[in-house]
Formats: C-alpha cells, structure tokens, sequence
C-alpha cells in the first residue's frame, strides 16, 4: 500500500515561534534569498513561494531578506537544475512540487540533476492531494458506479489530467489496473482546458488537485467520486477516498518542499529550518495555504530527506507496476 509518513500536525509547530528571534548567519554575501520556483507566476505554487517569503522577510532571516524569481520550464526541472548545480552557500533555493523530483525521474529518460545526491531538503512546506471527477450529466454518483458502467462503455473510458506523465495521470492507470479494464488519457496543458472538455462532452471523466476540482464542483459543473489521500480532504468531506471505496492500492498525495544544494553548511540548513518552521505557524500564512487549499505540512530537514526518499522509492515501484515508458 503507498502510504505517507513524516507529516508534523499543525500542533507540532506551535514551538516555531520560540525559535523565531534566534540569530541566523548571513546566507549570502548580498545577503539576498532566492526562491526559485519552476513555473510561471500566479499559479498555486508561486503563491505558496510568496506567502513563505514574505513571513521570511518579517524579521526571522536577521540581516537577510528573501525574494522570488519564477523561472518556468521543463515542467519545474529548469529550476531544479539552477539549484542542483547553483551555489552551496542557501542563497538559492527550490520551491518545487515533489513530482519532480519523485516521479520525473523515473518518467523521464534523462533528467538534469539527481535528486538524491544533488538536493539538501530544508523541510516540507504543504501538502495536497488529487480527485476524480465526471460530468453531472452522466448521472454518475459514485466511483463503484463509474467503474461498472465504464466497463462496458468506451465512452467512459476517456479521461483528462493536467498533463501527461504526471500523478494525475497515473491515477488514471491505477484506477483502471485495480479493476480490469482499460482507460485512454488525454494531457492537457493545465487543468482548465481539461476541464472545458469535461463539459463538453469530449472525455468523460478528469483527474486534478482536489483543490482545483473542489472548486468546480461547488459550480455544479462535476461530481467528485473519490480523492486519493490517506484520509478525506477537508476540502470534500463528503466524498471517500480510493482506499474507502476498496481501492487500497491507490494513495497519493503530493507535497511542496524547499531544498538548497547539497553540501550546504549544516547551520545553514538549520537556521534556514527554524525561519521556515517560524513562519508556516503564522497565522496568516496558513490561511493563504488553507485559501489555496493546501495543508500546512512542516518538519525537520531529516524528515524531509526521508520524505523525499520514500517517494522516490514509491514511485519507481508504481511506474514499473504500471508499465510506463520513459519518455526523452
């Protein structure tokens, strides 16, 4: 069963605050942060980048000042690249989703850094999770009632995510590996291209961020069948997850996490950590996450590592379950 571990509750960081006013050491000779992040601005990455950057700036990095620099491409891997082979000093660093480099690795012949060797995680930042949704004109109102009748109707046999490749996707391929039959993915460049064809006909289910879907069902546009986290989404709580509806096989949440180079300084990385911790107990922040519908996540840099290493591991096992091809 693909499970996740490491997670601190919300409780755990009511200390960070304790350690806010602690001095930290110059990261960089400007004295100058950066948070790269691997995709354009606006989006739900970018903004928890700048929730995280401005609490960082509120006196918790001594005589350093942290800022963003979007720089979009290859799907987050430019960005990762930059860091992986950027200065060992935390003056730059990854604000990136875990896909990149959890599942990236494995899903693409060569990627630009190893993410094992070349990363020092700092901590993890949020966490999230995916849905299933079709259209209400179906007159589907369950999981177990779309598998049914999506056996025996090509027409249901048609799904889109935000992407090829990427955990969406693979949602689909388990979903349909757990019970028998077959179902034809179509990538879209983002969710909301995927969704316009929802509504008109021309697949007939997605798979997204609960965040994103949550939001169209509150239209009335979908209905949400399952989620795939360990538990419900705050977010849906009426709707059961895989695992609930006997898909025990298929949990999968995503989290962001915020890495440095490795062989960055020890003290670094840990002064780093606590300025992070300090800030994701902010209040405001984690209404802007909650607002996103992200949950805060946290932790030390040690669970962090140990995040991305299980995931790493859970992933190779599921691309190979699954049969997926490494694409250039």
């Amino acid at each position: 069963m693909v499970t996740r571990r490491h997670f601190l509750s919300l409780a755990s960081l009511s200390l960070a605050p304790m350690v806010a006013g602690l001095p930290a050491r110059a990261f960089a000779a400007d004295d100058v942060i950066r948070l790269m992040v691997g995709f354009q601005a606006g989006g739900g990455l970018d903004l928890v980048a700048r929730a995280l950057s401005a609490q960082l700036n509120n006196g918790r990095l001594a005589n350093s000042k942290s800022i963003v620099e979007n720089k979009p491409g290859a799907a987050g891997r430019l960005a990762a690249s930059l860091v992986a082979h950027g200065p060992k000093d935390g003056s730059q660093l990854l604000v990136t989703p875990s896909p990149v480099l959890t599942l990236f690795p494995h899903t693409i012949a060569s990627v630009p850094y190893d993410p094992l060797h070349d990363f020092a995680a700092v901590g993890s930042l949020a966490k999230f999770d995916y849905a299933f949704a079709v259209a209400t004109d179906t007159h589907i109102t369950s999981l177990k009632q779309y598998i049914r009748q999506a056996k025996d109707n090509k027409k249901l046999q048609t799904f889109g995510s935000p992407g090829i490749g990427l955990t969406p996707d693979f949602v689909g391929m388990m979903l349909a590996r757990a019970n028998g039959f077959k179902l034809l993915h179509v990538g879209y460049k983002g969710t909301a291209p995927a969704l316009q064809d929802l509504m008109g006909g021309q697949i007939a289910a997605v798979c997204a961020t609960t965040p994103a879907l949550a939001t169209a069902q509150k239209t009335g546009r979908l209905r949400v069948l399952a989620t795939t986290g360990a538990r419900r989404s705050p977010e849906l709580p009426d709707v059961p997850t895989f695992q609930e509806e006997g898909i025990k096989d298929l949990v999968l949440e995503d989290w962001f996490g915020l890495f440095a180079r490795a062989g960055t300084p020890n003290d670094v990385i840990a002064s780093l950590n606590k300025a992070v911790q300090a800030s994701l107990a902010d209040k405001k922040l984690q209404s802007q996450f909650k607002t996103q519908g992200f949950e805060v996540a946290g932790g030390t840099p040690e669970e962090a590592q140990s995040l991305l290493n299980d995931d790493y591991e859970k992933w190779a096992s599921i691309v190979k379950a699954v049969g997926y091809k490494a694409t250039s």
